[in-house]
């Protein structure tokens, strides 16, 4: 259902703001493997598995509001968004990822501090 959500929102060159609104990404793969994000000025290329985002999906359910978190390290704080998405990736991606999530209908950012998301209640 995650995949289905992304793939009918994006496409390459889909172009996103990050939670705090300061910075962009954007789209440069939407595959059979996954999502490729193109991050900050540089643009460096993560990608990201159907598995990882069809897990969030699990992670998230029941669980109501769950910090962001965003560690610029290889492992992420548990019981954030960021220390599930370090088991596919130790690059920091938590708000890209909330971003692409909100804005393919699964999730909801709460933009307080700490940031949060809580997965939308027709999930």
């Amino acid at each position: 259902p995650v995949e289905r959500a992304i793939r009918s929102a994006t496409a390459p060159g889909t172009r996103l703001r990050t939670p705090t609104g300061r910075g962009e990404f954007s789209i440069a793969e939407v595959d059979a493997r996954g999502v490729v994000l193109l991050l900050g000025r540089t643009e460096v290329p993560v990608r990201l598995p159907w598995e990882c985002f069809e897990g969030l999906g699990r992670f998230l359910n029941g669980a109501g509001w769950v910090r962001i978190g965003g560690r610029y390290e290889t492992t992420g704080e548990p019981g954030t968004l960021d220390g599930y998405l370090k088991q596919y990736t130790g690059t920091a991606t938590a708000g890209w990822v909330a971003s692409l999530l909100e804005h393919a209908g699964v999730v909801e950012i709460d933009r307080g501090r700490p940031m949060r998301v809580r997965l939308r209640t027709e999930w």
